[in-house]
């Protein structure tokens, strides 16, 4: 009699827990019904995770080899390095046209004190363009080596003093003046190379920049994916 309680009694918990694994049964639902329910969710689960699959695939085709992506990360280095140093050229050449622009004014000083306010007339020397000024500037640079201030205003002074007492201090300081008009004017195409040859720099570290660029472009995407 005690053995037949513990079978009905075993029987219910099995059928307890059986149903607790499936879940709550709905009105008139079956094992069969609920088994047949979670099989159908689980094939769309992995459906789901069938085309998660493809589309990560197609992905990894469409990703370039490692070899190239290597390639192109080495010359975006590369081409950084060479972006930097035209960079630091640049700014070493505007920084020496400044300092010729203020050695330029020093010397347009002297010049005036020499040859009057109209010292570019006098020497026939042409108003020169924003262009040409800023160019002639750092040539003025080196001229301050073989012409000082304190050389013009010693000849200034010179013939200033002597102008009205002889022809010949007049005829030496036309002739100084000739002189001193063609060493700008040597400067002047000093400069105007230089200036071209800072141009071609500029060019060149647009065309690096740009193509710079267009290696980030190829290697960031790379990378990500």
């Amino acid at each position: 009699m005690r053995r037949a309680q513990s079978v009905r009694h075993y029987a219910k918990s099995s059928l307890a827990i059986g149903a607790d694994d499936l879940g709550v049964l709905k009105e008139d639902e079956s094992v069969e019904d609920v088994l047949r329910r979670q099989l159908l969710d689980k094939d769309r689960e992995c459906d789901r995770l069938q085309i998660q699959i493809q589309s990560l695939q197609a992905q990894l085709a469409q990703r370039p080899p490692l070899e190239k992506i290597q390639a192109l990360e080495k010359e975006y280095t590369h081409l950084e390095l060479i972006l930097q140093g035209t960079q630091r050229e640049n700014e070493r050449c505007m920084a020496e046209l400044e300092r010729g622009k203020v050695r330029e004014k020093m010397l347009e000083r002297e010049l005036e004190k020499l040859a009057g306010a109209n010292w570019q007339t006098n020497l026939d020397i042409a108003p020169a363009s924003a262009s040409g000024f800023h160019a002639r500037a750092a040539g003025l640079v080196n001229s301050g080596k073989s012409s000082s201030p304190a050389k013009e205003k010693s000849s200034l002074s010179a013939s200033t003093s002597d102008a009205s007492q002889s022809q010949a201090s007049i005829e030496a300081t036309k002739a100084y003046l000739e002189q001193v008009r063609l060493a700008i004017l040597g400067m002047e195409q000093r400069m105007q190379s230089r200036e071209d040859k800072l141009a071609k720099h500029i060019e060149r570290a647009e065309a690096e920049g740009a193509r710079f660029e267009e290696i980030r472009k190829q290697v960031l995407p790379a990378s990500s994916s």
